[in-house]
Formats: structure tokens, sequence, C-alpha cells
């Protein structure tokens, strides 16, 4: 008769089984997050100096900071819906300069995203308008019956109707995963620079 082996006994059976985990992935799972934190830092804080914060550790590290920095900062860059959204996408555009070697292939690349972003104001802009008239000639029948109980004297603005700011966000969500798929393609050629 066999013996039944003790969940003790079991747990050791497995733990010997386990596979050793390199130090590479272990330096890897604890220095990413350093370098997204210095990222954060960075993107948050004007004075902050990312190249003295990295000099403060070992050699051997490095490369996984600056995964996390790089990974950080590019998740930073979003279509320019608004004016802070601009402000940290020029940052993180040039801390992304700054850690890069081939500057040049870096430049052509936020030559195109800088296009993509003039073009996507100019397209937002003119996306909003029509929305803004198609929202109105979708109100018209209200309008009218409020005009004829005012008798003619109101003026309806459509931004200020309900239902407007919801359908615009849908809208706007929409029109902007048409542009991250073009950003996503010029964040991956940023990540294949060095």
């Amino acid at each position: 008769m066999d013996r039944i082996k003790s969940a003790y006994e079991m747990a050791m059976e497995r733990f010997k089984q386990r596979k050793e985990v390199p130090q590479a992935e272990i330096d890897r799972l604890k220095y990413v997050p350093v370098g997204s934190a210095m990222a954060a830092n960075y993107l948050r804080e004007r004075d902050y100096d990312i190249f003295v914060e990295i000099g403060k550790y070992p050699e051997e590290v490095k490369g996984y900071i600056g995964e996390g920095i790089q990974e950080t900062l590019l998740n930073n860059i979003l279509p320019p819906a608004a004016k802070s959204t601009q402000e940290t996408n020029i940052r993180a555009m040039e801390g992304l300069f700054l850690m890069k070697k081939d500057k040049q292939a870096v430049g052509e690349v936020f030559s195109q995203m800088n296009n993509l972003f003039n073009y996507y104001e100019k397209a937002s802009a003119q996306v909003y308008e029509q929305f803004k008239e198609n929202f109105a000639a979708k109100i018209s029948a209200t309008v009218k019956s409020l005009k004829n109980r005012a008798g003619g004297r109101i003026k309806v603005d459509p931004e200020k109707q309900p239902g407007f700011r919801e359908e615009w966000i849908k809208a706007l969500g929409h029109f902007n995963s048409q542009y991250a798929a073009v950003l996503k393609e010029q964040k991956d050629k940023l990540r294949k620079i060095n």
C-alpha cells in the first residue's frame, strides 16, 4: 500500500520542479516601473533632470529604466483634443528626443506626428461644426414647437440642449479611434529607433 503524501511533501515536490527565474527578468520587473515613475515626474516637473536620476542606478539596469521611461512617454502622447494634451504631447516628445540616439529618425517621426496633430485639430473643428449642425437639425421639430408657443422670439443653442454633450463625446470617441490607429503606427516606429 502506497503512503499518502502530506500537503507539505507535495508542495516541496512542486517547489523543486519550478523553473528558476533569471536575474534579468527580476531586474526588468523591478526597474521598468522605476523608469515609468521617472517619466511621470519628468512630465509633471519642468525642471526634472531625468539623466541625473538615471545616473543613480547601475549600468546593467539602465536599459530597463529606459524601457519604462519610453513606454510611459509614448503612452502620454494622445490626439490633441485639449490644450493640456498638446502640452503633454510636446513634453513627452521632448523626453523621447532626449532619450533616443538617432535624432534624425526621431525628428522625421515627430514631423509626421506633428502633421497628424495639425490635421487632427482642423478635422476635429470641422467634425464639431458638422455634428452641431446635424444635432440642430435633429432637434428642429422641438425648437419649432417652442417657437410657436413663445411667439417666435426664442433662440435655441444646440450646444446647450440635453444630450448634446453625451452624443458629442460618443462622436469624438469614434473620431479619435480613427486617429489612434495612425498614432499607434508612429509610436511603433519610435519604439524601433535607438
